[in-house]
Parts: structure tokens; C-alpha cells; sequence
């Protein structure tokens, strides 16, 4: 992964998800993927649209920033649909007070007020690993996890002024 591209995407994430908290989930098309739903209730700006993560590799719930992270997919546990969704309502209404990604590999970390960590795994050799971001009317953030070790950034024109 770029350095700077890396630099740009957590600066975007950063932008978008600092203080926002857990709002909600939506099932996904198959028990591999799951979409989280974020809201900043005491942000300033609207974004016009929800902010959300879709999952679509392994992921785990890390309960502190202490605890070594995996170093890839195979590193982390199986969990069944029931088992993530019970993660997920660990976690409900959590601040996010950080949020990184490797430095080398797009894996994302997301640190709430709680102290635990969400991890997303960033490498796949040929599929997206996770999308994180906003949509709405024709314009749209986001971030991407994509095929072989890279990261994928879209913003509107106005965020290089912020």
C-alpha cells in the first residue's frame, strides 16, 4: 500500500467517523457480509447520507488496544452469523475515538470509547475486504480495501480544502 495513499485514507476516515457511534447493522447478502450503520449525533456536519462500514472478510473484536492484533485472515477466529451480530450489540452506541489502518496492509482499526477495537482484515488477493463511507445524492466518500494490498479513495472536490 502507498504511504500517502494510506495517509489520505486515514485523514478521510478520520474526517468521517471520529465520534460517531455504533447506530446499527444490516444483514448482509450472504452471512459473510455485514453492513454497520454509524451516527455522529454531536457532529457539526451533515453529510446528507448514513455513514456506514461493509464488511466482507473476517473480522474480530479486539478487547484492547494492548491485545496483538492478527496478521492476516487465517489468524482469526470463525465466527458464526449469530456470534457477529452478538459483537456487534457488544458494542452498540460506542463512540469511535480512533481509527488506523496498517501500515503496510489496509487492515482497519476502529478504537471506541470502551477501549475495544474493532479489526477488519485489508488483504484479499482478489476481492474488496471492506468499504467504509457515505453516500448520498451524486457525490460520495469512500474507502476501500481493495484486491492486492491497496486502498481506494473517493471524495468530494471539497475535502482538499479541509
Amino acid at each position: 500500500m502507498d504511504s500517502e495513499d494510506r495517509i489520505y485514507a486515514e485523514k478521510v476516515l478520520k474526517h468521517l467517523f471520529i465520534g460517531a457511534q455504533v447506530d446499527g447493522v444490516q444483514f448482509g447478502i450472504s452471512p459473510a457480509t455485514v453492513k454497520i450503520y454509524f451516527t455522529n449525533y454531536e457532529g457539526t456536519e451533515d453529510y446528507g447520507g448514513q455513514l456506514y462500514l461493509n464488511i466482507e472478510s473476517k473480522w474480530c473484536l479486539l478487547h484492547n488496544q494492548t491485545e496483538v492484533h492478527p496478521s492476516n485472515e487465517d489468524e482469526i477466529e470463525d465466527y458464526s452469523e449469530d456470534e457477529e451480530y452478538v459483537r456487534i450489540y457488544k458494542i452498540r452506541r460506542q463512540k469511535i475515538v480512533n481509527i488506523q489502518l496498517g501500515k503496510k496492509t489496509p487492515h482497519l482499526f476502529i478504537t471506541l470509547d470502551s477501549g475495544y477495537t474493532i479489526f477488519v482484515n485489508g488483504y484479499h488477493d482478489k476481492f474488496e475486504c471492506w468499504q467504509a463511507g457515505v453516500e448520498f445524492d451524486d457525490d460520495f466518500w469512500l474507502v476501500v480495501a481493495v484486491p492486492g494490498n491497496e486502498i481506494a479513495i473517493w471524495t468530494p472536490d471539497r475535502f482538499d480544502t479541509i
